[in-house]
This record gives C-alpha cells, structure tokens and sequence, in this order.
C-alpha cells in the first residue's frame, strides 16, 4: 500500500517523480544496502543503480551511503531530478497507473473488495 500511495495527489512528491513512477513497471525495482545489513527495495534509478555498482565493488559504506543520503532523496521530492536520490518502492508498482486523490484510491480499494465479497456470497448462497 505505502508503494501504491506514493501516486496520490496528496503525497509531498514532485509531479515529474510521481508521473515515472507511473510509468515504472515492476522489473523497475530493485535490492540496494545489502552490503550494510540495511536491504532496501528501490526504485531502479541512476541513485540506486550507483549504490549497487559501489556494493559491488565493496566500497566503503560511508562512501555507500552518501549516495543514498536521505537529503537527496527529499531534493528529488521536492524539486524532480529523478536521479538525485533514491525511493523506497515495491514490484507492486506495476500496478499503478494514475494518480488519484487517496479518497478515489480507497472508494476503489474498497469497491472493489465489497464486489469480491458479494461474489462469495452469490456463490455460497447458490451451493446452499
């Protein structure tokens, strides 16, 4: 849910990250901070993409972590350079075609639930 969230019009991201991460799919993920017991799974950008070249090399983790430093990410919020930090972001992004308000996105989660539990019903009551 946190991943589906991000594109919402009410999350304190830049309009240009939420529109990639739209149109991300789910093999635009990725594992990062392995190599300091911190895994992280990313948005696959040029940030996290650095941060695993340096894994590979066993760079020094302060070296690591300065490419992932929480400062960078809240310049990539705030202003939309998308390879300025990283995001924490799950495979279920694939998913995630638009950007509703969170009232739209919950009317529809729990639309949807309520359909699916109808037809559970339906079901149950024609084998009774």
């Amino acid at each position: 849910m946190g991943t589906r969230l991000l594109a919402t019009k009410e999350a304190p991201l830049h309009e240009r990250l939420k529109r990639a991460l739209i149109e991300a799919t789910e093999n635009d993920t990725m594992l990062i901070l392995r190599s300091i017991g911190a895994t992280h799974r990313v948005w696959a950008n040029a940030a996290a993409k650095k941060c695993m070249e340096l894994e590979a090399v066993h760079a020094d983790p302060e070296e690591i972590l300065t490419v992932v430093a929480g400062e960078k990410a809240r310049l990539m919020y705030e202003n939309g350079d998308l390879d300025k930090g990283i995001i924490s972001c799950g495979q279920g992004i694939g998913l995630v075609h638009d950007i509703p308000t969170v009232k739209e996105l919950f009317d529809r989660i729990i639309g949807g639930a309520s359909k699916i539990v109808d037809g559970f019903q339906e079901k149950a009551g024609n084998q009774g």
